[in-house]
């Protein structure tokens, strides 16, 4: 053999026996590094919400209603926080902090505690004046002097027939004077009973199952989830459950995120505002009352238009407590989100 062609085959043995040696250790490296990777992307930890939230004082404020923490896998993390005093009108610092064993992350919120308006106030003062009597209706006294004259001008020529009318006026007077006395009790009597009498109180509607009622309007909804709760709201005037638990409950400690049309049955949604009452009912038709405690517009992928923050999770998961999301379109691609807390 050659000594050329004995090079060649020693050459090519050792190049196999190299590879044999370092192909797996190569691959071994690959998948430590992609199982790292992904065990650090698994720890990644985020807290979603607003950066200004503003809300009157006094009101009811809890920084679970407004921020979520959760990891990549979306289940929840911890969520610390500082105290901000709501009794107070002025700008308060919230801070947020969330942690896993391989993350953190911090947050700094601007919490605006606004006056409470007197509205309340002028409203009620203005409704008490009309249960006044007004002046006109006092009844007049004073029925009995017109009956007087008459028999005392009567004029006869004798001593006897003048001193005949006048003891019939005497006995004419007191009869007029008790005739009176009736009418002046029937007639003072509705003055002193007139401010008494209240109207009758109003009955209440009686709440349905399956209804969304706020401003006076009832809703009426149905349970019916993520898989068909599109086709639902297509196939009529109703709105649907769609996220969070699809079956409404007010006793679950869950999110139900109910969707519905604008224009259509959820136009109405267009006007609440902070602080308006939901009161919403379940199938067995028990009432839950819910506080709109945050309104937000957001893509069709979730995030805020204004500021980008992803709010997917917060409007489809059933995680934050006893609260509704409620959704409807504002225009091809926006969508107006409403946040309620019982």
């Amino acid at each position: 053999m050659k000594p050329s062609r004995r090079k060649k085959i020693i050459f090519s043995a050792v190049i196999v026996c190299l590879l044999l040696l370092f192909v797996p250790i190569i691959f071994s490296s690959i998948s430590d590094a992609q199982a790292e990777k992904k065990e650090g992307y698994e720890d990644h930890v985020k807290i979603y919400g607003e950066d200004v939230i503003t809300i009157t004082e006094n009101d009811s404020f809890h920084p679970k209603q407004y921020y979520k923490a959760v990891g990549d896998d979306y289940q929840p993390v911890q969520l610390n926080y500082t105290n901000v005093n709501t009794s107070k009108p002025g700008r308060y610092s919230l801070i947020l902090t969330a942690k896993n064993k391989k993350d953190y992350d911090k947050r700094t919120a601007l919490i605006i505690v606004e006056k409470d308006k007197p509205h309340n106030v002028a409203k009620a003062e203005k409704k008490t004046q009309p249960s006044q009597p007004p002046a006109s209706t006092i009844p007049k006294e004073a029925p009995a002097e017109p009956a007087k004259n008459p028999t005392i001008q009567e004029s006869t020529p004798s001593a006897e027939a003048q001193q005949a009318p006048i003891e019939n006026t005497q006995e004419t007077v007191p009869q007029q004077q008790q005739t009176a006395s009736p009418q002046e009790a029937q007639s003072t009597a509705p003055a002193n009973t007139q401010p008494a009498v209240e109207p009758p109180a109003p009955q209440q509607p009686v709440l349905q199952p399956n209804q969304i009622s706020f401003h006076g309007q009832s809703i009426p909804y149905q349970n019916a989830g993520q898989g068909s709760g599109q086709g639902v709201i297509n196939g009529g005037s109703i709105a649907a459950t769609w996220g969070g638990n699809p079956i409404q409950s007010g006793t679950d400690n869950q999110n139900t995120h109910f969707i519905g049309h604008n224009p259509g049955i959820f136009s109405p949604v267009l006007a609440l505002g902070g602080g308006d009452a939901i009161t919403v009912t379940d199938s067995a038709g028990n009432a839950t009352t819910y506080i709109v405690n945050g309104l937000v517009q957001v893509d069709d992928s979730g995030r805020d238009i204004a500021s980008g923050i992803d709010n997917w999770d917060q409007i489809t998961s059933a995680g934050g407590g006893e609260r509704i999301t409620l959704q409807t379109c504002i225009g091809d691609s926006v969508n107006l989100i409403v946040y309620a807390q019982a």
